[in-house]
This record gives C-alpha cells, structure tokens and sequence, in this order.
C-alpha cells in the first residue's frame, strides 16, 4: 500500500528545468560590458597622457634649468681678472661681453671672455694649465637640429669676438636664444635699460638670458599656443611638442661691487 502511495507520488512530481539567459538579457549584459570597458580604456588613455605630459615637462624643466646655469656661469665670470702674487689687480684686457642680435624669430649668440685659474676650463672642457689665459665661450643655437652650441676657445692674447661658430653640443631640444644686455650708462652699478644691442659693451652689467625648450617626443600636448622668449603667443606646430621659455637675469660680477 504505501508502495502504491509512494509511485502514485513520484508520477506527479513535476521535472526540474534548468533555466537559462533570454536573448535581450545576453544583449543587456553585452551592452554593460562594452560601456565598462569604454570607460576603462578612456581612463587609461587619459591616464598615460597626463603620464606622459608630466614626465617631458619635467624633463624640459631640467633641460632650462641646465641651459641657464651653463650660460649664466659664463656671465657670471665675463672680465674676471685673475689677480697676480703683487697683489694689484688690472682691468681685463679683452672684450668681455659681446653678441649678435638675431633679430625677428632668428636667434642671438653670445661671446664671453675672461682670465681662467689654473684648473678653469672652457665650455668644451679644455683646462688652463697657467695664469693669465684667456678663455673664450662662444654660444649659439643651430636651428636645424635645435641645438644649444658652445665653442671654447683659449689665448695668451685676447681674442676678437665676432659671430659665434659651430662648436660643440651642449643640450638638445633647444629652438632660441635671446639675450637682453642691462646697461648702466651713468656708472652708478644700476641699469638704467635693457637693449638687445648695446652701443658699448662695456656699459653692460647685466644679461637677461631666455632659452626655448621643447619636449623630445611629439604629440604630447594638444593644439593650442604657448609663449616665446619675446612673450609672443605663438600657435603650437603640428608637432604638438611641449614648449617652454626660461628667463633669468645674471649679473656681471667683476663689474659690480658687492655682487653675491
């Protein structure tokens, strides 16, 4: 009897089904997941520009920071005298500051002269082995490759300035070269102007020196513009290279007293 009763029961039981995703909710969870890895792969774009932006201005940051030092410890030494055993010191002989003005868009150059220590060297690293030598730095930009240049030059006599020649590689990524010469023309150690083109030479106590450096990688920045040394907005190049302008006032110690 309860055999029966237990049959009779099994036979009403209802099957188990198994139930599965209906055609729009496959569709659904697709839609969701492509939108989710949108997003993700935007993020991670965005990411890896300003990664990217971050890292080349760091970089051009150092890269300004290294042209000023350079360029501004030769004007720092621009006419140093050095002082002989008598104790007496003399006026430099030479020229001790000079450049060419490179006008609209064209870049300047620089000349500086000064008497080296035992031990000095010039900008391409040639040593002064006695006192009294004469070392030139001649700084120019080639504009093909965006190069910072420096020829170094040492005498027993002075040497006459002129235009700057091809020298040796100092920094790379660099567009321009302005310079803007502080001038004191009533001898009170104060600059009275700034020109691009002094009169005379040795009315200078000052220069006030702009480097342009851009990034080494292309296409790091959007379109859009950026200043120059002259404070120009000019439109980013297709390039779309990182630019910078670097500015710094160096002093001509050896012609001011008192000049940390």
């Amino acid at each position: 009897m309860h055999q029966n009763k237990f049959e009779s029961e099994r036979k009403n039981r209802k099957p188990h089904t198994q139930g599965g995703f209906t055609l729009v909710e496959l569709m659904i969870g697709m839609i969701v997941g492509l939108v989710l890895l949108l997003v993700i792969g935007t993020v991670f774009v965005s990411s890896q520009q300003i990664f990217r932006e971050q890292e080349d201005n760091a970089r051009v940051q150092e890269s300004g920071r290294f042209a000023l030092e350079v360029i501004g410890q030769s004007i720092k030494q621009a006419g140093h005298v050095e002082i002989p055993f008598t104790g007496f010191k003399v006026e430099f002989s030479g020229t001790a500051i000079s450049g060419t003005n490179g006008g609209v868009g064209v870049a300047d150059t620089l000349t500086v002269q000064f008497e080296g220590a035992i031990g000095d060297t010039d900008c391409e690293g040639t040593g002064v082995g006695v006192t009294g030598i004469i070392i030139q730095n001649h700084f120019n930009i080639d504009v093909a490759n965006a190069e910072l240049q420096c020829q170094g030059q040492i005498s027993n006599t002075p040497l006459a300035p002129g235009a700057p020649p091809i020298g040796q590689v100092l920094l790379s990524n660099v567009e321009d070269l302005q310079i803007l010469y502080g001038i004191d023309a009533t001898g009170d150690q104060s600059v009275d102007q700034y020109t691009d083109l002094p009169a005379d030479w040795n009315q200078v106590i000052t220069a006030r020196v702009c480097v342009l450096i851009r990034s080494e990688k292309p296409n790091v920045v959007s379109a859009g513009n950026y200043l120059d040394c002259n404070g120009a907005s000019i439109v980013i190049p297709a390039d779309r290279r990182l630019r910078r302008a670097f500015t710094a006032t160096v002093n001509l110690r050896n012609r001011i007293n008192g000049t940390p």
